[in-house]
């Protein structure tokens, strides 16, 4: 499971934060059934959250050797974006770890962490940077972070 680098501070009462972990991969998101050739990218999958409270996106881990590109729920991109070498806008797990693609990818810097509502849905494209076909039904995505439950009073 996930342990954050820093501290956080307890959620504003009467609020209550529950550590959270969304998994994706071939068995829950269908996109991740198929194959991708050298240079080719997906098209945006959607990583639907749960309606019953706002997740807090905490870090990032992945398995598999596609590059990944991730966006918010309001389509802003966690990495960099626009750049003119397509490729450099997506992060590569070989990068994050000596484990050949199970790296981890950390979000947090201090008290930030970046806020998805309740029913949102986060966005990632997978890319193929490597120069064989990659079989997608090896690649995963897990996103840590908490859910936050608001009781009578809670602020946002």
């Amino acid at each position: 499971m996930y342990r954050p680098q820093f501290a956080y501070p307890d959620p504003p009462s009467p609020c209550e934060d529950q550590p959270c972990q969304y998994s994706f991969d071939s068995t829950n998101c269908p996109t991740f059934l198929g194959l991708l050739p050298p240079g080719g990218q997906t098209n945006r999958i959607p990583l639907p959250l749960d309606q019953d409270a706002a997740f807090y996106l905490r870090g990032i881990s992945t398995a598999g050797a596609a590059s990944i590109r991730i966006e918010d729920c309001n389509g802003n991109a966690l990495s960099d974006s626009e750049n003119a070498q397509n490729s450099s806008n997506f992060a590569d797990p070989y990068k994050y770890s000596d484990t050949l693609g199970a790296g981890f990818v950390a979000l947090e810097s201090g008290n930030d962490d970046v806020f998805c509502p309740a029913g949102g849905n986060l966005l990632v494209y997978l890319y193929n940077g490597t120069g064989s076909t990659i079989y997608l039904t090896t690649c995963a995505l897990n996103l840590f972070g908490v859910k936050r439950y608001y009781g009578e009073g809670c602020a946002i």
